[in-house]
């Protein structure tokens, strides 16, 4: 665990190169191989331009004004227009003096934030560990890159997870979860108030919990007496790149935001082991450039920006009332079973549009009354139950701690805590 003021005086900030101006090469340790020369100069305090906000507040240092003076202390050329004059000028000139929003994003305070959120309940990890021996070394290459136009994402590793079911996750090193932060941050401000109401997962006060209590709310109305569930087939394997880079460079204007957006976006590439779950002729099998890395929290945003059309189609054009998204999972309620065959068919035609499939053997209708499995939990129109596999692995944590020996407090604290979300609804109001 490290504070900025350990930050500050990390190793790199009190090398010999950067007192003397000298020439120095860092090497990138574990993030690469190659070499960054790095230039340093000697004016007043410390002046390389990529500390220069820590410069500011810890030298204590005035900063000179470049240019003739006058007899007095304003300069008699002035490099900047006035702010009620800069009205008539050009948008370079007018912009004199300001700093776009990717050189604000990739100072080193913001990403020493985005490190620090990077890192969270993460610290038995040895590479975080090895990054936060000295963190400013780290941050200091992933700014030069960035600010140079020549960050690439990646490796990436792969590898098998088994929860309900074997999961294949594709995990990314920390340099660049450090940049997925900041891309995250930035993002999620523009899109997040573009988002229906009912889209969860991934995002602040969206969880699962919140998910769930919104499909409760709506099982206890009058007119919801069938359900529809569906899930799309190998979603994050599926999404197109060409859509996705349309969908979420929409309203971003900064040009060196999008370039990194779109070298992360082709940064990986589905590979052929999904092939057979897909026909031959169908738009999976046809499109090479697809596929997001499940690991990335960017990927956790793409996936909402890529279907928030879709969301948006099934609330305006289709006039859905009752429907729930959580990432690739969809519940939709109505008062027949007809209205909701007919919405099946609608979505399904909708989402091959977008090179998306529905899993033939997820989709699931049946009356509300019987319960609507979800999210590990099993909603009822008058209550929350604990699903069948949240109760198993409860039970077999339980027998771990109590006649195996294991220390199973943390994940029993867990457990119960899911139980707290678990009761009678019945007087609750719908929102």
């Amino acid at each position: 665990m490290i504070n900025k003021g350990d930050f500050l005086e990390s190793p790199a900030m009190r090398s010999s190169g950067a007192a003397t101006g000298t020439r120095t090469t860092m090497r990138a340790s574990s993030i690469s191989t190659t070499t960054i020369p790095r230039t340093r100069t000697t004016t007043s305090a410390s002046t390389d331009p990529t500390i220069s906000r820590f410069s500011h507040e810890h030298a204590h240092v005035k900063p000179t004004i470049i240019g003739r003076k006058s007899p007095g202390e304003t300069p008699k050329a002035r490099h900047c227009a006035k702010p009620e004059t800069a009205a008539g000028l050009t948008s370079a000139a007018a912009g004199c003096g300001t700093k776009s929003t990717f050189y604000k994003l990739t100072s080193l305070d913001n990403l020493y934030q985005y490190w620090l959120k990077a890192k969270k309940n993460k610290s038995k990890s040895l590479r975080v560990q090895r990054f936060g021996d000295d963190p400013l070394r780290y941050l200091v290459m992933i700014q030069n890159r960035l600010r140079d136009r020549d960050y690439t994402f990646g490796p990436y590793k792969s590898f098998t997870v088994r929860e309900k079911k074997f999961r294949h996750v594709v995990d990314a090193p920390m340099k660049d979860r450090v940049v997925h932060w900041m891309l995250y941050d930035y993002l999620l401000p523009i899109w997040q108030p573009r988002f229906i109401h009912d889209t969860f997962g991934n995002l602040p006060g969206r969880g699962t919990h919140a998910a769930v209590g919104r499909l409760a709310q709506f099982c206890r109305s009058a007119e919801s007496t069938w359900v529809l569930q569906l899930d799309i087939s190998k979603y994050f394997y599926s999404v197109n790149h060409e859509i996705l880079k349309s969908r979420a460079l929409r309203f971003v204007g900064d040009h060196s935001l999008r370039m990194l957006m779109i070298a992360l976006i082709d940064s990986f590439r589905t590979d052929t082991q999904y092939d057979d779950l897909f026909p031959a002729d169908s738009l999976y099998r046809m499109t090479e450039e697809k596929g997001m890395p499940i690991g990335n929290l960017s990927s956790q945003l793409f996936a909402n920006i890529f279907l928030n059309d879709f969301d948006h189609w099934v609330k305006e054009v289709l006039r859905v009332k009752r429907y729930i998204r959580y990432v690739d999972d969809m519940v939709v309620l109505a008062s027949s079973k007809a209205e909701l065959v007919a919405i099946r068919d609608l979505i399904v035609q909708k989402l091959a549009l977008d090179g998306l499939a529905i899993h033939p053997k997820k989709i699931r209708l049946a009356p509300v009354e019987v319960g609507t499995p979800f999210l590990g939990y099993i909603v009822f129109p008058n209550h929350i139950s604990a699903g069948k596999y949240v109760r198993g692995r409860y039970l077999h944590r339980l027998r771990q701690h109590e006649r195996d020996g294991y220390d199973k407090t943390e994940a029993l604290a867990a457990y119960s805590s899911m139980f707290k979300h678990t009761g009678s609804t019945i007087y609750k109001e719908l929102a």
